[in-house]
């Protein structure tokens, strides 16, 4: 996706990204980052992280942008622990080597609960 350009004042340019669109920009931005480690306190903060980022238009841009330059919280509706999973994955099947250049995209998915962070549930999403 590419960016959008807008003409502000007397010709100067500015480039609108992706965060301008996002459902987030008007959340407290602490709430992506967990103060929980671990537990039911963890879960119930990341999901209300997700819970944003699940309703968010640009989650697959935030996530890109989150995949490289992001090393900590929750964006693109991943934690920084799937984020690091989701890069281990994508460069074992791009022959070990990190993501960028002509190489194979990154292959977005919905990331599986931790082991011991399943939901309890039932509700059918």
């Amino acid at each position: 996706m590419t960016a959008a350009t807008t003409t502000v004042g007397a010709g100067h340019m500015w480039l609108e990204d992706f965060r301008h669109r996002a459902a987030c920009r008007d959340v407290d931005p602490e709430l992506f980052y967990p103060t929980a480690e671990f537990g039911l306190e963890y879960d119930a903060q990341v999901g209300a992280a997700k819970a944003v980022c699940a309703r968010c238009p640009v989650r697959v841009e935030c996530l890109v942008w989150a995949l490289d330059s992001l090393p900590y919280g929750v964006a693109g509706g991943l934690t920084e622990q799937e984020r690091r999973e989701a890069r281990v994955t994508s460069e074992a099947e791009n022959g070990g080597e990190e993501r960028g250049g002509n190489r194979a995209p990154l292959r977005i998915f919905h990331a599986k609960p931790r082991q011991g962070h399943e939901r309890k549930d039932t509700d059918d999403r």
